[in-house]
């Protein structure tokens, strides 16, 4: 317990705030449960799939985690995903980092919008080559839409796009 305490020490007052930034505020509009279907597209193959995200917020209000199930992703029964969102003031960009039943482990990384679409990237590698994820939401005025499209990349080519729609 002393070595926590000190640790605690060593961090800024300015870095304990009493209230989040608009940033992280901003970040309500992920919360709720959102329910939608659109396609999951592969080469030549697409296929109608159905999602369910539930977010809530978490650390002090300081971030958003989410819970999703999707189904009809070629070649599994379920997929799932457990998501946490952030935002770190020193860059001033958010944070989505994505843990699936698929393994993978991704942060994507936006700029913080102008409006009410943001553009989340991860940048990596697999299977040897460049990989990268390029994931568009767009927040209807009410609130209460969302529409997200990812699209993959290995090697510079693009491997798939998921399209979807959903309303809390």
């Amino acid at each position: 317990m002393k070595k926590m305490i000190a640790l605690l020490a060593l961090i800024p007052t300015a870095a304990i705030a009493d209230a989040p930034p608009k940033e992280v505020v901003d970040m309500e509009c992920l919360v709720g449960v959102w329910k939608g279907s659109g396609t999951m597209t592969m080469g030549k193959d697409k296929a109608k799939v159905d999602v369910t995200w539930n977010c809530k917020r978490t650390s002090a209000q300081f971030g958003v985690q989410c819970a999703a199930v999707m189904t009809g992703i070629p070649g599994l029964d379920k997929y799932e995903e457990t998501d946490l969102f952030g935002f770190e003031p020193n860059s001033s960009t958010y944070h989505w980092f994505s843990v699936t039943n698929a393994g993978e482990t991704h942060d994507h990384s936006a700029k913080a919008p102008a409006g009410d679409k943001v553009q989340f990237v991860y940048t990596g590698t697999q299977e040897g080559k460049p990989f990268k994820e390029v994931i568009d939401m767009s927040f209807g005025k009410d609130g209460k839409t969302l529409a997200l499209r990812a699209e993959t990349f290995a090697g510079g080519t693009s491997t798939s796009v998921f399209d979807v729609k959903a309303k809390k």
